[in-house]
């Protein structure tokens, strides 16, 4: 990050960062909220099964008003700031990527609900994994920059997630066309990991967008 003599004159916003921070973290306990979710639903009965999917869907969506919050404070703080540590532009369209990450998490916890998915597609697991790792990846990439220290390589990793993800796809969407029987199961199997896909590819853009922004103020 950018250090020179006006950062001494000026001393620059700080709570932006801690702002971050408190906006990857509600991505990060949502994405947990989902993998747990996954693990749990296989060893229940179908009415405790529809009980902590219902559970999990408000715990998500509970998490993504918290974030939305997040990100009003967010856009307050630039209005309020004479001086802020990275362009406003900048700083609203970051909070805008990690926000659309969160979206869809809700978004697939309420799917997974109204297509009444009481198993998850057998590759599921593995996908939230990449989901968590991304997610706390984003997140110890925002405590980084917080420090003023380089989040080169927590991008990189998540690039290399992002990877393993959608070649997890092709072989999953592969094994369903192979081994299902049922056409609408099938179907409903297809855009859950879809739904998985598109996740990992958000928090991957949002690591994107952060790069893009340190290196322009290095």
């Amino acid at each position: 990050m950018r250090f020179n003599l006006l950062d001494l004159l000026l001393p620059r916003e700080t709570k932006f960062f801690d702002l971050f921070c408190e906006h990857a973290d509600r991505l990060v306990t949502a994405s947990r909220k989902l993998r747990d979710l996954t693990v749990s639903l296989d060893s229940q009965s179908d009415a405790g099964a529809r009980e902590m999917l219902h559970a999990a869907v408000v715990a998500v969506k509970d998490l993504e008003k918290e974030a939305d919050k997040i990100e009003a404070r967010i856009n307050e703080a630039i209005d309020e700031s004479f001086i802020t540590p990275l362009d406003r532009e900048d700083i609203h369209l970051i909070a805008t990527y990690v926000d659309n990450a969160i979206d869809a998490v809700k978004a697939l916890t309420h799917k997974v609900e109204n297509y009444g998915m009481f198993r998850m597609p057998r590759r599921s697991l593995d996908f939230t994994d990449i989901v968590v790792e991304c997610a706390q990846l984003l997140a110890e990439a925002f405590e980084r920059i917080k420090k003023r220290g380089s989040m080169t390589a927590q991008a990189k990793a998540i690039g290399e997630a992002e990877r393993r993800g959608d070649y997890l796809f092709s072989i999953a969407i592969g094994d369903l066309f192979k081994e299902g029987t049922d056409p609408i199961e099938v179907i409903k199997s297809k855009e859950i990991y879809e739904g998985l896909e598109e996740i990992i590819n958000r928090i991957d853009a949002a690591a994107k967008v952060l790069r893009r922004v340190m290196i322009k103020q290095s």
